[in-house]
C-alpha cells in the first residue's frame, strides 16, 4: 500500500477527506480536541516538491512540520487528552492556525519522513488518537457532523453552535428552484443540515438568472443559450464545492405516490415547497404537491408569492404557512392553493428582493418551529403586505 493509499484509507476510517495538490497535501475535517478539552476539528497540510513528492519547509516551518488550521477560532492549537499541546509550536496567529513540529525518531537520531503523505499521515495519528485518548468512542461522528468544505469559524465566532444543534444533521427538500427556491438554498446550505435534496425538472432561462442569487459563468451562459442547462444541475455545482451533502433531482413532483417513492429512497425531515401557481384541469399544480407531501407524512413549509402590477407600481405580498406531518391544513388555509373567486393568483413579475425575502421568511419560520427562536405558540400563516409592510400572523385553530 502507497503513502498515499495509507492515509486514505485512515481517512475512510476516521471520517476525513484527503486533498492532494501537486505540491500540498490536506487532511480536511481531522476530529481533534481543542482548548479545554472541546471536540472539533482541523486541517493538517504540509507542502512537497512536485516531482518527488518529498516534503520542504514552504508550509510548516520545517521539514517534518506541518500546519494545523483549526475549525473554530480559539487559539489556532489542538491539545492531547491530558490538556497539554500537541507537538511544539513553530509559529501561529494564536487564533486559527499554527505551525507544529514532532521530530520522527529520537532527539539525537531523527528519522525523515518518505513523503508528504507520510507527514500528515504521522500527525493525523497523533491528533486523532487525542480525541480517543479523551474517551470520544466514535471520532468519525466529530468529522461527519460538519458538511462543509471550508473552516466552519462561524459558529464559534457566533457563538450559536447549540442553536445550531437543533438542526444539525437534518435532510431537507427543496421543491421547487424558482426564484424563492433558489435564494433558500442559499440561505439552508449555509447551515449545518446534512442533506439538501433539490427537486425540480426545468431547465433555467434567462429570467432564472435575473431573481436568483450568485452569478453564472462564462461557460455556464452558453449553456443556458444552448438550452441543456437543469436548475438542479445549475445550482448544485454552485453549491456543492461549498459543501457537502446536496442532491440535484431532476424530476417533477406530480403525484402522492412518486413524491413516496422518492421519500422511501431519500428519508427527509424537512420540505420547502416554493412553486408557481399553474392550472392543471380544475385544480392548482400545488394541490397536487401539498397532497404528496403530506401523504408522505412529512412536515412542509410553503412560500407564496402574489404579485400583480398597478399601472407602473407593485402590489402584492409575501405568504408562510407550516404544516405538520401529516397535515392537510393546507386545504383550507393556503389562500393561493386554488384559483377561487376574486382571489389575487401568481402573476409574472419578476422581483429578486421579493424572492429573498420570500426565502428568508420560510427559513425563520424553519428555524421557529425547530426550537431556534425563542416563540410564542406557533402560527401556521404569515402574510406580509408589501403596501404596508407589516406581518399577519393567524394562530392555529
Amino acid at each position: 500500500m502507497s503513502p498515499e493509499e495509507r492515509l486514505t484509507a485512515f481517512g475512510e476510517q476516521v471520517g476525513f477527506d484527503v486533498r492532494v495538490e501537486p505540491d500540498v497535501v490536506r487532511a480536511i475535517m481531522v476530529p481533534c480536541l481543542l482548548k479545554d478539552g472541546v471536540a472539533g476539528t482541523c486541517t493538517i497540510e504540509k507542502s512537497c516538491d512536485p516531482d518527488s513528492g518529498k516534503p520542504n519547509d514552504r508550509i510548516g516551518g520545517d521539514v517534518h512540520a506541518v500546519q494545523i488550521t483549526t475549525d473554530a477560532e480559539i487559539d489556532g492549537l489542538v491539545y492531547h487528552a491530558d490538556g497539554t499541546p500537541v507537538g511544539n509550536q513553530v509559529g501561529g496567529d494564536a487564533r486559527t492556525w499554527s505551525s507544529i513540529s514532532i521530530r520522527r525518531g529520537s532527539q539525537g537520531s531523527p528519522e525523515e519522513d518518505g513523503s508528504a503523505f507520510d507527514v500528515v499521515h504521522r500527525y493525523a495519528k497523533h491528533i486523532v488518537g487525542a480525541v480517543s485518548a479523551a474517551g470520544y468512542s466514535e471520532p468519525t461522528a466529530l468529522a461527519m457532523s460538519d458538511p462543509f468544505h471550508i473552516p466552519n469559524t462561524f459558529e464559534t465566532r457566533a457563538a450559536i453552535a447549540p442553536v445550531q444543534d437543533r438542526i444539525r444533521g437534518q435532510r431537507i427538500a427543496i421543491i421547487g428552484l424558482g426564484g424563492t427556491g433558489a435564494y433558500l438554498l442559499d440561505v439552508i446550505s449555509k447551515t449545518p443540515v446534512s442533506e439538501i435534496h433539490l427537486l425540480d425538472s426545468d431547465c433555467v432561462d434567462w429570467h432564472t438568472l435575473k431573481r436568483a442569487p450568485g452569478a453564472p459563468t462564462a461557460e455556464e451562459i452558453e449553456q443556458v443559450r444552448s438550452g441543456t442547462l437543469l436548475k438542479v444541475h445549475y445550482y448544485h455545482s454552485k453549491y456543492g464545492a461549498f459543501r457537502a451533502g446536496i442532491h440535484p433531482h431532476p424530476v417533477r413532483v406530480d403525484s402522492p405516490s412518486m413524491f413516496s417513492e422518492f421519500v422511501s429512497d431519500h428519508a427527509i425531515d424537512y420540505t420547502f415547497v416554493c412553486i408557481d401557481q399553474l392550472t392543471d384541469g380544475d385544480s392548482a399544480r400545488q394541490d397536487a404537491v401539498y397532497r404528496a407531501v403530506t401523504e408522505a407524512g412529512v412536515p412542509f413549509i410553503d412560500s407564496g408569492v402574489s404579485i400583480t402590477l398597478e399601472g407602473c407600481t407593485v402590489r402584492g405580498a409575501v405568504t408562510t404557512s407550516a404544516y405538520d406531518a401529516g397535515s392537510d391544513a393546507w386545504k383550507d388555509a393556503i389562500p393561493n392553493a386554488r384559483l377561487v373567486g376574486g382571489a389575487p393568483g401568481y402573476r409574472n413579475v419578476q422581483l429578486p428582493e421579493v424572492n429573498a425575502a420570500a426565502a428568508a421568511f420560510a427559513v425563520m419560520e424553519w428555524r421557529r418551529r425547530t426550537g431556534q427562536y425563542v416563540s410564542e405558540t406557533p402560527s401556521f400563516y404569515q402574510k406580509y403586505r408589501l403596501e404596508r409592510g407589516y406581518t399577519f400572523y393567524a394562530s392555529v385553530g
